[in-house]
């Protein structure tokens, strides 16, 4: 938690995905709260201790001015990036999810008209009305499987990411790849090699990149080595 506030205080950017505008309410002040409070259920008490109801655009639109207004006194340079997930609430049913997820759309769109350096990646669009095939889905019909969250990644990337970072991207990735690798012969001279080279690699990136931080990958390879 100290790490994650830290982190915050400094970061640039904070990316922010709404799921579902339902809510579960404390019926009585059991449970170590009060009547009213809105609670995540994740010790799966049962459902007869909570009121599930859908929240008012209102109700959202306040809890997010609120939130907006913290982080910029938390942290006055930071941006904010809304989106909102493509996963559908089954549960909840099909007519209820629609509504939920309308109301999370216009209570964005409150916080875009009405703080500036707030913005929107339109990843909720992207799956369900520009791919709009089940073949899209897992087994379950209701998440997204790798194919979507490629296709939305790279959208993401060409929207969000900068050249230079883009350009970055695939040799760190190979370097991350590397390090999760697990040999079947890991005492052998072509072990070795590979790893040597990527210790080259983090050295090289290091030296035309200066304020990257490699100090993990590079402690990885040289303890490998």
């Amino acid at each position: 938690v100290e790490e994650a506030h830290r982190f915050l205080q400094q970061a640039n950017w904070l990316v922010l995905t709404l799921g579902s505008a339902f809510v579960y309410e404390l019926r009585n002040n059991e449970l170590g709260g009060s009547a009213g409070d809105v609670v995540a259920n994740c010790h799966k008490v049962p459902a007869s201790h909570f009121v599930h109801r859908l929240a008012s655009l209102e109700e959202i639109s306040v809890s997010l001015r609120r939130l907006i207004t913290s982080m910029r006194q938390f942290n006055p340079g930071i941006r904010i990036l809304f989106t909102i997930s493509p996963v559908r609430h089954h549960r909840e049913g099909i007519v209820e999810n629609n509504r939920s997820k309308a109301t999370l759309h216009l209570a964005v769109l409150e916080m875009l008209n009405a703080f500036p350096d707030v913005f929107y990646f339109p990843a909720y669009e992207l799956v369900i009305d520009d791919l709009r095939d089940y073949r899209f889905y897992a087994e379950d019909l209701v998440h997204p499987n790798y194919a979507a969250t490629q296709y939305v990644w790279e959208k993401f990337i060409q929207c969000c990411v900068d050249d230079e970072s883009r350009t970055l991207m695939q040799p760190l990735e190979q370097l991350r790849t590397a390090m999760k690798h697990r040999p079947m012969h890991p005492n052998t001279s072509q072990h070795r090699q590979f790893l040597t080279a990527m210790l080259q690699k983090v050295n090289q990136l290091q030296q035309s990149h200066p304020w990257l931080d490699l100090e993990a990958e590079r402690a990885y390879f040289s303890a490998e080595v």
